[in-house]
């Protein structure tokens, strides 16, 4: 091996002497590139032999170090571990993917205060087997709740959340927008009120819906201009657990004959509430029949399997095309076993086929998969199947089978019902079910809700919904008994 001036060869040397000559040679080379303090040896570090000198600070070529013998691993004064990568040929390729599938490519595990000493944190732990795992303490969030005091702001917010209604200006102090200054006309351009501070706006900036503070007792979001609406939107996660539908109690919970709306489900409801007292009438009453009768009730296997439940109540009339309409609810079962917030829908349909007559079907849809629950989050979906109706005065019996198509996917549905009236035949069925957004935004009172986190995200069950969970738990302790 060709030696160079300023280099050491560790070839015969023992390991006292490889240390000594190591040390000695880099104090002699510090000495020889640095000038004395006292100014005596002067170098130019712009100069060609302050480069020469600057070039050579580590004595050693990488060559001398393996193939002049030296051996790093006995070097207690070596902090740095000189490694080449694998050769790349068919060998190493090989032995790599055996050492792979037998799983000795796995190395001792070291956990994060040993790579990073100067850290006191650990986010990573090790198991027995060697696998890593992220500590605990990593879920736990970082943020305050909102509802506690540390949540918000109070004092930055206290005149927006006690803030009293206003007096609203009357539509002849302004002939122009109080934002956008645009002249107002009768069918272009109408006159609309901010709930919170009384101006008078267009339309076009006033289209934000807000909850208002407790003070104005308005449960249902209401129409605010653009400037309020900014003052109001950090404030709405608040509002919507205080003061929306969601959050309060049910009050109309007796569903027996002491009561004249327990006596028949009306087929339009207009508020979340109503769908909710209706689902639960008749879940109640189908827990009736099922105990007189449980050869026609739903078979407990089916409900076992249930991912979801839609219940309606339609109303059904014609001579051989037969129109259908009506609204209700659906529920989806989590993966704890328990329900979901209830999302409100509608359904508008025709039936064709040897069929006459008028009657109120209370429906009981099971959703036997997911993706049944899926079809139901779409905001519109199709349904066509066959069924058999037969309605003699207030109890009758409707058995359909139907597949549903929407535009998060399809899925086959079971059909079970009571009907009230006079109705005869069979026919093919088609209808259009929608979700009814409108009703959702008043009922929890977020404008940013869909209907996939309302039935499979973690809305929490609402508090005005609870006669309906207790009717479903009712329905199936009725059919295990």
């Amino acid at each position: 091996m060709t030696n160079f001036e300023g280099k050491v060869k560790f070839t015969s040397l023992s390991k006292q002497e490889k240390e000594k000559n190591l040390y000695s040679h880099v104090d002699d080379y510090s000495n020889s590139v640095w000038p004395a303090s006292n100014g005596a040896a002067s170098h130019q570090l712009g100069s060609k032999s302050a480069k020469e000198d600057i070039s050579f600070q580590f004595p050693f070529d990488s060559e001398d170090f393996i193939d002049g013998g030296y051996d790093s691993s006995e070097d207690p004064c070596n902090a740095m571990e000189i490694s080449r990568p694998p050769e790349v040929n068919l060998k190493n390729v090989l032995s790599g993917i055996v050492a792979i599938l037998t799983g000795r490519n796995k190395g001792p595990s070291v956990s994060l205060h040993q790579q990073l000493p100067s850290s006191n944190v650990s986010f990573l732990g090790s198991e027995k087997n060697g696998d890593t795992y992220l500590h605990s303490s990593v879920y736990i969030p970082s943020a305050p709740p909102l509802l506690e005091p540390s949540g918000i702001n109070y004092s930055a917010n206290k005149e927006v959340l006690e803030a009293e209604p206003p007096e609203w200006l009357p539509d002849s102090s302004t002939t122009v927008c109080m934002q956008c200054t645009a002249p107002f006309t009768a069918l272009t351009r109408g006159r609309h009120h901010c709930r919170f501070c009384g101006g008078v706006f267009c339309r076009a900036c006033t289209k934000g819906r807000c909850l208002l503070p407790v003070k104005f007792r308005e449960r249902d979001p209401q129409r605010v201009c653009d400037a309020c609406y900014d003052r109001l939107d950090p404030l709405q996660g608040i509002l919507i657990n205080t003061i929306s539908n969601a959050v309060q109690a049910a009050k109309h919970d007796v569903m027996d004959w002491t009561c004249t709306r327990g006596w028949l489900n009306l087929p339009v409801g207009l508020s979340m509430e109503h769908e909710i007292y209706k689902a639960s009438n008749t879940l109640r009453s189908y827990c009736q029949v099922a105990r007189l009768n449980p050869e026609r009730s739903i078979p407990l296997a089916v409900l076992k399997g249930a991912k979801g439940l839609a219940i309606l109540t339609v109303v059904k009339a014609g001579v051989l095309v037969a129109y259908k309409l009506g609204t209700g609810l659906v529920i989806a079962r989590r993966s704890n076993g328990s329900w979901s917030a209830p999302s409100a829908i509608c359904s508008v349909g025709l039936g064709w086929g040897a069929q006459i007559g008028g009657e109120l079907l209370d429906f009981i849809i099971v959703l036997h998969d997911t993706k049944a629950v899926k079809t139901f989050c779409s905001r519109m979906h199709l349904s066509l199947g066959a069924g058999c109706s037969a309605a003699a005065g207030p109890i009758g019996r409707v058995l359909e089978a139907d597949l549903r198509a929407g535009d998060r996917g399809s899925g086959m549905c079971y059909t079970y019902s009571c009907s009230k009236g006079a109705f005869v035949g069979v026919s093919l069925e088609g209808n259009v079910v929608a979700t009814r957004m409108d009703t959702n935004l008043r009922f929890y009172g977020d404008p940013y809700l869909t209907t996939n986190d309302i039935l499979l995200g973690t809305v929490d069950r609402p508090k005005a919904a609870q006669p309906l969970y207790a009717a479903v738990e009712d329905l199936y302790s009725s059919l295990r008994s």
